[in-house]
């Protein structure tokens, strides 16, 4: 089995190349180059630097968002080219579940934030406390105040006493964060803030292993909410 694990759905690209047993390569770059720039070379150093070819892997796993639209749109559409090309079946998986794979066998409430801009961040919370992380709320597009209300309700009904914050949705409302959770907020390193690839192909390994692919042709990306056209044209603001 080999997994070529592509994630574009943050201002970070990245790109993983691993197995069952084993990460042969993983890249990520969070510059301020578009993923149109950065992915294809990524992809072509991962496969190139193990001396593979498209044609060699199992399967192909990308972030199906919610996310950066832009992201989402150019990841997907690098993805279904390929899979179009070799008939290398494809694997999608959120991008909260991705991040909050990035914690296990934690015991405390894990959240994961992406900036939604217009005052939103895309965010769901997460029981971490295994080797996989469980959702205990759906996929939300919501405001920093009714993020912080939900996180202190689901506190108190699953009996935590410490949350931890995951994503970019962090940074924008940092202080009102840390105001909101005072000392129940637990800081992390920064290696942890980002999605990793490595994290995404692992998840996709276990729905390989059950033949769970994504079916290509209708395969879309999770936005959430309208696009910034698309709810200024609603506004009629164009």
């Amino acid at each position: 089995m080999l997994i070529l694990a592509i994630d574009g759905a943050t201002p970070s690209a990245g790109v993983a190349l691993l197995d069952e047993n084993k990460i042969y390569y993983e890249e990520i770059s969070n510059f301020k180059k578009t993923h149109s720039q950065n992915l294809m070379p990524m992809i072509d150093r991962a496969l190139t630097t193990g001396d593979y070819t498209v044609r060699d892997l199992t399967a192909i796993a990308v972030t199906i968002g919610p996310g950066s639209f832009t992201g989402l749109r150019i990841a997907l559409g690098t993805v279904k080219g390929l899979s179009l090309a070799t008939n290398i079946p494809v694997v999608a998986v959120s991008t909260l579940d991705t991040l909050a794979f990035n914690l296990n066998f934690n015991h405390n409430l894990v959240a994961v934030l992406l900036d939604a801009r217009r005052n939103e961040v895309y965010t769901a919370f997460y029981d971490a406390s295994g080797i996989y992380p469980v959702p205990i709320s759906d996929e939300l597009a919501i405001s920093p105040e009714d993020f912080v209300s939900l996180a202190h309700q689901l506190m108190v009904k699953n009996n935590y006493t410490r949350i931890i914050l995951l994503g970019d949705g962090f940074y924008p409302y940092a202080d009102f964060f840390r105001k909101s959770f005072n000392d129940k907020l637990l800081n992390i390193p920064t290696h942890l803030i980002l999605p990793r690839p490595t994290a995404l192909g692992n998840l996709a390994i276990e729905r390989v292993k059950a033949h769970s692919y994504s079916d290509i042709f209708s395969l879309s990306p999770t936005y959430l909410r309208l696009s910034e056209a698309e709810y200024k044209l609603k506004q009629g603001e164009i």
